[in-house]
């Protein structure tokens, strides 16, 4: 590799750390809000949403580093042309297509990273989030033993803690239950524990008081314990079997094959291919973004329009991407058009380094209208 493409890369390397930062920092905050609910609902502690967090940050790599790689490759461009280090490269006799090699370098190394981000540490992310969130639902103790808080787990019943210790003894214990007919219980404790058996989860109350209150009559009966055994099972959500997602499973394990299969099978194969659209999507981005900016002629008033063309550019690529998807998912038969907008990017790419080689960019409109006319 030449000095002057290593040079390139390492140059590369600064701005697209700074996008990666900037994009993935936005999407993951916008996702990881999403997970305040979860995590409040179900009385977990702060950690448990910096957990959970976390196993959003590979999905959330995935999804912007083509833009990301997009956008450093345009700002070096522009910069490179600013401070005339791309006139020199260009006066010392490097063609267009030796000025492509290091986007080229690094657009692999940006197809590496996706890859294996896209096939298997975003699947194997996803799967230990899917399974954290089925346990948290399924922690049900954890949104009945809440320290100084009524709880209301069920319609007419009522759990207040006054102290929950460290080793689980609960202290200052009150449940409180009306029944349809109106009829109210409640049951006091100074102490008490949790206990779990193999069929069932119990509370066991200390040296209590069972009050019974009869509307009907006005009569309020009360009963001390030693001890009494509450049983909490009741309480447990019945969420149903955790189901592995396609999401949840790498790329490996999936079909590859769309047409000629079932409807689940082709779109399990259309998840795998569409991965790997995302990784030559990566590929491609880095050249695309820079023969946007080198393909013209030097302007001194900045490249204004051209990044404008290219950020359309890029939106439109991505919208096709996700219309591709949804088109094969109707036409199984068609899964080729998955890549159509890699191959147009390709062809865009290969159009603008042959203008610039060619020297297309020097033609004037007006120059070529006036000889037809003299030919005329």
């Amino acid at each position: 590799m030449k000095l002057v493409d290593r040079y390139i890369i390492r140059q590369l390397f600064g701005p697209f750390l700074f996008f990666l930062f900037v994009f993935a920092g936005i999407i993951w905050l916008n996702q990881a809000l999403k997970i305040v609910d979860v995590v409040i609902e179900n009385g977990q502690p702060g950690m448990v949403f910096v957990e959970l967090s976390a196993y959003l940050l590979p999905r959330v790599i995935e999804s912007v580093f083509p833009v990301a790689a997009f956008a450093s490759a345009l700002f070096l461009t522009n910069r490179l042309y600013a401070e005339s280090e791309y006139v020199v490269l260009m006066a010392a006799g490097q063609t267009p297509y030796e000025f492509s090699k290091p986007f080229i370098s690094f657009g692999i190394i940006s197809f590496v990273a996706v890859s294996l981000l896209a096939h298997f540490i975003t699947p194997i992310s996803n799967n230990v989030f899917q399974l954290r969130q089925h346990e948290i639902r399924q922690e049900f103790l954890s949104q009945l033993v809440k320290e100084g808080a009524f709880i209301s787990p069920k319609k007419g019943i009522t759990f207040y803690f006054g102290f929950v210790h460290s080793d689980g003894l609960l202290e200052d214990i009150l449940i409180r239950e009306i029944n349809e007919q109106g009829r109210q219980v409640i049951h006091s404790a100074p102490t008490g524990r949790i206990v779990d058996t193999d069929t069932d989860t119990k509370l066991v109350l200390i040296n209590g008081v069972l009050q019974q209150y009869d509307q009907e009559t006005q009569l309020l009966n009360v009963v001390q314990f030693d001890s009494f055994s509450y049983d909490l099972s009741q309480f447990s959500k019945d969420i149903g079997t955790r189901v592995k997602g396609t999401s949840a499973t790498i790329t490996p394990n999936l079909p590859w094959r769309i047409s000629g299969t079932d409807r689940n099978t082709q779109l399990r194969a259309i998840d795998a291919q569409s991965r790997l659209v995302k990784a030559l999507f990566s590929l491609v981005m880095p050249l695309l973004g820079a023969a946007i900016l080198f393909s013209g002629s030097f302007s001194r008033s900045g490249f204004f329009y051209r990044i404008s063309f290219a950020v359309m550019l890029l939106f439109g690529l991505n919208t096709l991407r996700g219309a591709a998807e949804s088109y094969v998912e109707k036409a199984p038969d068609h899964a080729f058009m998955l890549y159509s907008p890699v191959l147009l990017a390709v062809f865009i790419i290969v159009a603008l380094i042959t203008i610039t080689t060619k020297g297309w960019n020097r033609l004037n409109i007006s120059r070529l209208t006036s000889r037809k006319r003299a030919q005329a």
